[in-house]
């Protein structure tokens, strides 16, 4: 027992006993647990049962609202949980605690001063008619043997109390109605708390006028508005320190702040959320640039930045599943699961340096007179690059001729199996090596696909894909539908058709669905739509339309592009990457499209400004390409991916134009284009491009956006060698937009 009471003793000295004040000492955090989750759906509420809307969504819909507020006052935000999931199947009871071992776990080493943790939930009663919003918090009132709270919140439990009450009386100033008001109690999730906690009742769902007020986006914004500035008025205050960084008290107004100090040799006034010191100089050790990150290959280590790469490799040797990157190069330092497969030979073959990552190794490999890298991981240690060694094996088209030369023997035999009427050449021998047994001739079609309307158009593609409309074998015959006004909403949902079995998708006017549309709907034999967008850009009207021919109906939209985009992104299944785009302009979205639906990867659209989007923040262990320059998609948000997931798995494509951007994205997934046909549509707008994607996905052909006049060098060096080394036997021109002197051109390349 005295063991015990010394470590309590001992701990609450090191936190700074008895105030209850905090230092300012690390980012402002906010830990937010978006209550329950997975098969603990919550409470049903008034519908639930009959709607599927259950507390577990309102929860996860206002907190990922209350992380966007939160970030944009420059809080650091961490959430238990970003997807329906639970954290424990054994009982909701063992979930909680489980859930809570993870919120704790979030808290940096020395951060508990600087951090929070708020828990969002709903209530229920047996009464319809009660309602309001209510703020729970630990008080130590309530302390008991039988529920004993944490020796931290034991410490933290008048901060509770104050983060509670300023909180709680924000959201209630802007108008929302109250409920019990601030409660102070002993819940689980506040008690265990290792920082000052509050645990946020929205509002009653088991009341059928609040319930239909909680779905609601704008309640939900306020809601989150309003706690974000409560919690902002928390960490408003001004901290009195000693001359060894302990709190002594704090205050509201810096003035009186700054006279108490003046009372204690030494000590000097820091602001809790800026760390900015005020009066006397707080000593500042000195801080490397955090650089050297640690990253697990599939969760979030907390605090994984550190300023020399030996603190961080030490600190990762903690960790199984683990490497140390660099945050601005990427390259991988240390890992105690990738093999260091890439391997410098020099002009002799001896091995000068390995690498876990190519790029790496290629770098070093550049900088010698003479270099190879090859592959130590296949088993004839496969040739990457070199510098003066040549490729020795050569698949040519008996129509054609050379198609393209490879440094591998198996490498260049399956290369030529894709290639009708082709076969490889050993240079070393001087001899065939292999024939396709496939000797079907080499021919040439270029075909126009096009209608008198972009909605024509996208109509023909359908035909093209479905020309006898859907087999009755189908096992999707889903249509995926998206205005012809503007682009906005529909960037994304190339990967979505692809994933609804290759569904066409249609475009039509935003009042009324278009007649030509209903025809086709009809044609295709279609018995699903999937809208794309709100009701300003896909009318009620249109939707009733659907319904009243037998379709089923579901609408994907949010207030902006960028949440009707994570309605997208959360249909589709887990993938091993992902691309990221511009929200504010079409080319480069349109671009990824084509490789999105053949790499199964959804497109995440950002803005200048916003929040990073919770599938980067959580796309630990996966490749994020990012294409389009800074002007697209901001730096700042390129180092927040690297910082977040590992700048190894990031990559930029970009170039000086949009034709540029496209070629570098074409080149770089040149290898998923096992393919002999092309689509080519216009730059300089955006329907027919549109609606392409799905013609990409058919043939798992890129699609090439062009300009209205001449081909810019590098288009033409692209396009020249992918036709080269695909054979190509059709282009799809998309829509009446391409220049006749253009397809000319392209026609030429494949003769």
């Amino acid at each position: 027992m005295k063991t015990k009471l010394l470590f309590v003793l001992l701990l609450l000295l090191a936190i700074g006993f008895g105030s209850g004040t905090a230092s300012a000492s690390g980012k402002p955090t906010v830990i937010l647990d978006p209550g329950h989750g997975g098969i603990y759906s919550g409470t049903a509420g008034y519908s639930g049962n009959r709607t599927g809307y259950y507390e577990k969504h309102a929860n996860m819909e206002v907190s990922n609202r209350l992380k966007t507020e939160l970030e944009k006052r420059g809080f650091l935000v961490r959430m238990t949980r970003t997807t329906d999931v639970q954290f424990s199947r054994i009982s909701s009871s063992q979930d909680l605690v489980e859930r809570m071992k993870v919120a704790n776990g979030m808290i940096a080493s020395g951060n508990n001063d600087n951090t929070i943790f708020m828990s969002v939930h709903h209530n229920a009663t047996g009464s319809p008619t009660f309602g309001g919003y209510e703020t729970y918090y630990f008080n130590n009132n309530f302390a008991s043997s039988a529920y004993p709270p944490s020796v931290l919140q034991r410490h933290y439990s008048p901060e509770s109390g104050r983060l509670a009450t300023a909180t709680h009386r924000s959201v209630i100033n802007s108008g929302v109605k109250e409920g019990r008001g601030i409660v102070a109690n002993s819940l689980y999730v506040n008690r265990v708390a290792n920082v000052p906690a509050v645990l946020l009742e929205v509002g009653y769902m088991s009341n059928p006028t609040e319930e239909a007020m909680i779905k609601q986006a704008w309640f939900q914004q306020k809601v989150a508005e309003n706690v974000a500035k409560g919690v902002d008025d928390f960490f408003n205050v001004y901290v009195v320190n000693d001359v060894n960084g302990k709190a002594l008290r704090q205050y509201a107004s810096k003035t009186d702040a700054l006279n108490y100090a003046k009372t204690v040799a030494g000590s000097y006034v820091a602001h809790k959320k800026t760390g900015v010191v005020e009066g006397a100089t707080k000593p500042e050790p000195i801080e490397r640039p955090l650089v050297y990150g640690i990253y697990h290959s599939g969760v979030k280590i907390a605090n994984n930045l550190y300023g020399t790469e030996q603190e961080a490799v030490n600190e990762a040797k903690k960790w199984k599943n683990t490497r140390v990157v660099h945050t601005t190069t990427g390259a991988v330092l240390w890992s105690n699961y990738l093999p260091q497969k890439y391997v410098v030979l020099d002009g002799s073959d001896k091995e000068v340096a390995k690498y876990y990552r190519e790029d790496d190794a290629l770098a070093h490999g550049g900088r010698l007179p003479q270099a190879s890298v090859i592959d130590s991981s296949t088993l004839e240690n496969d040739i990457v690059w070199s510098n003066f060694k040549r490729k020795n094996f050569i698949v040519r088209s008996k129509d054609k001729g050379e198609m393209i030369e490879l440094y591998n023997r198996e490498e260049a035999r399956e290369y030529a199996r894709n290639w009708p009427n082709s076969e490889l050449f050993d240079v070393w021998a001087q001899k065939v090596i292999f024939t396709n047994p496939d000797t079907a001739k080499y021919s040439y079609t270029p075909q126009n696909i096009q209608g008198k309307s972009r909605i024509e158009t996208a109509i023909e593609v359908s035909k093209l894909l479905y020309p006898s409309g859907f087999a009755s074998s189908k096992a999707q015959k889903t249509v995926v539908l998206a205005t012809s006004g503007q682009y906005a909403d529909a960037l994304s949902a190339g990967p979505l058709a692809a994933h609804y079995g290759n569904a066409p998708i249609l475009l039509s006017s935003a009042k009324t669905l278009t007649p030509a549309v209903e025809q086709e709907l009809k044609r295709l034999k279609a018995n699903r739509v999937v809208i794309v967008g709100g009701t300003v850009a896909l009318s009620a009207s249109v939707e009733s339309k659907l319904k009243s021919m037998g379709m089923s109906v579901e609408r994907l939209s949010g207030q902006t592009r960028y949440e009707t985009n994570e309605q997208i992104n959360a249909k589709l299944p887990a993938a091993s990457g992902m691309f990221v785009t511009s929200g504010n302009n079409y080319p480069d979205a349109l671009t990824a499209a084509s490789v999105a639906v053949v790499k199964k990867w959804p497109i995440v659209l950002v803005r200048d400004g916003m929040a990073l989007p919770n599938r980067l923040s959580t796309g630990y262990g996966k490749d994020i390409v990012i294409i389009g320059g800074t002007a697209a998609v901001p730096a700042a948000m390129e180092t927040a991916v690297k910082r977040e997931v590992g700048a190894d798995g990031v990559r930029r494509l970009a170039g000086t134009t949009r034709y540029d951007t496209g070629t570098a994205t074409i080149d770089h997934f040149s290898k998923e284009f096992i393919s002999n046909r092309l689509i080519v549509s216009t730059g300089t707008n955006y329907p027919d491009a549109l609606v392409s994607s799905a013609i990409s996905a058919r043939y798992n052909a890129p699609l090439f956006l062009v300009p209205d006049n001449s081909m810019p060098a590098t288009l033409t060096t692209t396009l020249s060698k992918h036709s080269k080394e695909k054979l190509i036997n059709r282009t799809y021109y998309v829509g009446g937009a391409v220049n006749p002197g253009i397809k000319t051109t392209i026609n030429a390349m494949q003769k």
